[in-house]
């Protein structure tokens, strides 16, 4: 990873952030974009090494393809970023704009990201993407992300196929504490990671650096493409 360029979107929280900072630790020269100026300042703050930001809105094809004309060459492309909260109900009772929404946030925004940063990536370097949990379980109330993840994943081995030799990969992780669970209550937020902890085979919950040290796996491992790496504690066992 020394000297390598890596583009984050979705780099100023969670596990975006985290690979961010296993990238920085390892040598690399760091980008992290994302919609909240805020966020980024603070990731900034909690960063060394050589490390840019800069404010991304992913659903507007016209900040991707200016953002991508600007920062240049670069060898590897992580996205984590992506609303999840829209699109989940079941299909008889949600609103059509918010499946739309989660689709124009997760699906098509990593779309548009890679057909305008993808020229930009080295022969030698990656794309990886993040789907879910819901990818291969059928979850009532969850049809939409389920959709979306399944659509991101086969997305990934076709892309890997047209873009090759530039390697595309998918991580799918199962639950993880990350600050997009803190809005709920704290006791709440508690009770509910001991819950699904107990029914996990590895009894806990992720963190965010065990998400991001699989996508530092599929940066480094110059012979894996076309894949969805499962890190999930063995949630799609139970």
């Amino acid at each position: 990873m020394q000297g390598k360029r890596i583009v984050i979107i979705g780099g100023s929280s969670g596990i975006g952030l985290a690979a961010a900072k296993q990238a920085a630790e390892l040598g690399a020269e760091v980008i992290i974009a994302s919609r909240s100026k805020e966020r980024l300042k603070h990731a900034a703050a909690s960063l060394e090494g050589k490390v840019q930001t800069r404010a991304l809105d992913m659903r507007s094809e016209d900040d991707l393809r200016t953002f991508f004309a600007e920062i240049g060459n670069f060898d590897h492309l992580v996205i984590t970023a992506g609303e999840v909260k829209h699109g989940l109900g079941k299909v008889l009772d949600i609103d059509a704009a918010s499946a739309r929404e989660q689709f124009e946030s997760r699906f098509w925004g990593p779309y548009l990201a890679i057909r305008y940063g993808a020229p930009a990536i080295r022969e030698t370097g990656s794309i990886t993407l993040t789907s879910g949990v819901f990818g291969d379980r059928a979850v009532p109330g969850a049809a939409v992300p389920s959709a979306v993840h399944g659509a991101l994943e086969n997305l990934g081995r076709v892309l890997a196929a047209e873009l090759a030799p530039v390697r595309v990969n998918v991580v799918s992780p199962g639950y993880v504490d990350t600050p997009m669970h803190d809005g709920m209550p704290p006791e709440q937020k508690k009770a509910w990671f001991e819950q699904t902890a107990a029914t996990l085979p590895v009894r806990r919950i992720a963190s965010a650096d065990d998400i991001a040290g699989a996508i530092l796996f599929l940066m480094q491992n110059t012979y894996t493409s076309g894949i969805t790496l499962t890190v999930d504690g063995g949630a799609r066992l139970v």
